[in-house]
C-alpha cells in the first residue's frame, strides 16, 4: 500500500535544488513512516532533489544542535538554567534515566539515512541516469550515510575501544529503505560500516563538487573517524594526503565561522542569508552581543585557560560581574547574524597529524611545525617556537591545549576526552569517569521494542 504522505514527500523533495535551502526541515517525517511511491523517482532530477534534501536534513542537525549536545556532556560549558522541560539542562546534568528528549536528532539522522537508502534502491530504475551521475550520487549518499551513523554512535554508545573487541552495544545500522525494526549492532560493526561507506565514497567522489562532498572531504572525514578510533597510523596517512594538497592553505584568520570560503575549509555548510542560516544552533545559544544572558556560556575554568592577553583568541571571551558572586563568562565566537559552518578544515588536520606523530613516535619536528603554525597565528608577535627537545608528553599536552582552544564549543573536546579514556588514560569529565552512564544520550521511547537494549539508567554524579 502506498503511504498517504507520498504526494507531500515528492512535492517537497523535488522543490529542493541546492544545499543552501531553507533551514526548515524539508521532510518532517520519521523513518518508520516514510515511504516513497514506486514511481516517485523517475528522473535524475528527482533523485538529485532527494539527495539534496538529505544534505538539507544533515545541515539542520549539524548547525550547532548536535555539537551542543557533546559540549553539554563535557567540561567547557557552564550549567544552563533549569527551566521546565529544558533539554540542555537535562543533558548537562547527565541523568540518562531522564533523557529521551533528544529524539529529534536521533530520528532525523535516521530520516536522512532512509532517504539515502531509498536512492540506493531506486537509482537503477531511473531511465535517464548516466553512469557518471550514478557514480557521483551513490558516492555522495555513502558519504552522508557514513557521517549520520557516526554522529549517532558517538552520542548513543560508549566510544570505540570501550571493550577490547568493541562488542559493546552501538546503534542500529540501517542499510535498507524499509520500516523493519533494527536492533543495536555492536560498536565494532557500526564503525566497520562507516569505514566501508567512506571507502566507497572516497573511491567515487569527484575532486570538485561545488558545495557538496568531494574526495578530499571523504578522506578528511575518514581521518577524523580513524583518529577517534585511536588508529593513529591510518589517520596520519589521510591527514598527510590532505595537508599535502595545494588546493588548501592554512588561513591567517583564527575565525573559521564566516560567510565565505576560507582557503583552509574542506567541507562546510553554506549559509546564504538570514532565511537560510546554517549556524542557527550556535547563534541561538551562544550569541551574547544582542543577548545579555545566552543559554550556553563558558565555564570559569575554561575561560581562565582561554583568556590571555597574548592570545588573539581571547577576544572570543568576556567576563561579566568580575569578582562578584554572580560572575559569569560569555563566548563571542558566534556573535554574527550569518556564517557558514566549517566541519572539515586544515586546522583540525594539523592538530590531528601532530598528535598522531606524538602517539606513534614519528618525526617530532613535523609535529612541532604543525602545532607551531596554529600557535603562531594565535600568539602573533609573542609567539616563540616549541623547543625541538621537548618531551613527547609535553608535546602532546601542547597539541591538546591548542585543540581545546581552537575548536572550543564545536563539539570536539568531549569526544577527545572519551577517546583518550578508551585508550587507557585516567580521564575524568566534570569529576566523573569518562564512561559513566550519563555520558550517553538515552534512546527514544519509539525504540522500545522486544530485544532492543536501552542505555544503562543512571547519571554521572
Amino acid at each position: 500500500m502506498k503511504n498517504k504522505f507520498n504526494s507531500y514527500i515528492i512535492a517537497v523533495a523535488l522543490g529542493v535544488s541546492t544545499l543552501g535551502v531553507s533551514c526548515k526541515k524539508m521532510l518532517d517525517l520519521k523513518p518508520e513512516n516514510l515511504t516513497l511511491a514506486d514511481d516517485a523517482l523517475k528522473t535524475t532530477a528527482d533523485v538529485q532533489a532527494l539527495l539534496n534534501s538529505c544534505y538539507d536534513e544533515f545541515a539542520n542537525l549539524m548547525n550547532g544542535s548536535v555539537q551542543n549536545l557533546h559540549e553539554l556532556l563535557g567540561e567547557n560549558v557552564a550549567q544552563p538554567q533549569n527551566s521546565a522541560g529544558s533539554l540542555y539542562y537535562t543533558v548537562w546534568n547527565r541523568g540518562t534515566f531522564s533523557f529521551r528528549t533528544a529524539d529529534r536528532e536521533y530520528l532525523d539522522f535516521y530520516n536522512c539515512i532512509l532517504r539515502i537508502n531509498t536512492i540506493f534502491e531506486r537509482i537503477d530504475d531511473v531511465s535517464d541516469m548516466t553512469p557518471e551521475n550514478k557514480k557521483r550520487i551513490l558516492a555522495e549518499g555513502s558519504f552522508l550515510r557514513a557521517w549520520c551513523h557516526w554522529e549517532l554512535v558517538k552520542l548513543w554508545a560508549q566510544p570505540y575501544g570501550y571493550t577490547a573487541d568493541n562488542s559493546h552495544p552501538g546503534v542500529p545500522i540501517r542499510l535498507k529503505a524499509d520500516k523493519n525494526i533494527e536492533l543495536r549492532s555492536s560498536v565494532g560493526a557500526v564503525y566497520n560500516q562507516i569505514l566501508a561507506d567512506l571507502d566507497a565514497a572516497i573511491a567515487d567522489l569527484p575532486a570538485d563538487n561545488n558545495n557538496y562532498a568531494t574526495t578530499d572531504a571523504g578522506k578528511a572525514l575518514k581521518a577524523k573517524v580513524l583518529f577517534i578510533m585511536n588508529d593513529f597510523a591510518g589517520a596520519k596517512t589521510l591527514a598527510d594526503d590532505i595537508l599535502g594538497n595545494a588546493k588548501y592553505s592554512f588561513s591567517d584568520s583564527f575565525s573559521r565561522f564566516v560567510k565565505g570560503a576560507p582557503e583552509e575549509i574542506i567541507f562546510q555548510l553554506i549559509s546564504t542569508g538570514n532565511s537560510d542560516n546554517r549556524g542557527g544552533g550556535f547563534i541561538n545559544n551562544y550569541r551574547s552581543d544582542n543577548n545579555p544572558n545566552p543559554v550556553l556560556k563558558p565555564t570559569a575554568d575554561f575561560a581562565k585557560i582561554a583568556m590571555h592577553g597574548y592570545d588573539k583568541r581571547s577576544a572570543f571571551y568576556e567576563v561579566k560581574n568580575k569578582g562578584k558572586a554572580n560572575e559569569f563568562y560569555l563566548c563571542h565566537k558566534f556573535d554574527k547574524d550569518v556564517f557558514n559552518v566549517p566541519l572539515l578544515h586544515l586546522t583540525d588536520m594539523l592538530l590531528m597529524r601532530a598528535e598522531c606523530i606524538a602517539e606513534t613516535g614519528g618525526d617530532k619536528s613535523i609535529a612541532i611545525a604543525d602545532i607551531d603554525k596554529i600557535r603562531k597565528r594565535a600568539y602573533d608577535s609573542t609567539w616563540t617556537s616549541i623547543d625541538p627537545l621537548i618531551s613527547v608528553s609535553a608535546l602532546k599536552d601542547s597539541i591538546r591545549l591548542q585543540r581545546r582552544l581552537e575548536m572550543a564549543f564545536e563539539g570536539d573536546w568531549t569526544l577527545q576526552l572519551r577517546r583518550r579514556g578508551a585508550k587507557g588514560e585516567n580521564i575524568k569529565i566534570r569529576n566523573s569517569d569518562w564512561n559513566c552512564p550519563g555520558m550517553l544520550i538515552q534512546f527514544p521511547q519509539s525504540e522500545n521494542t522486544a530485544g532492543f537494549i536501552f542505555n544503562t539508567e543512571g547519571g554521572c554524579n
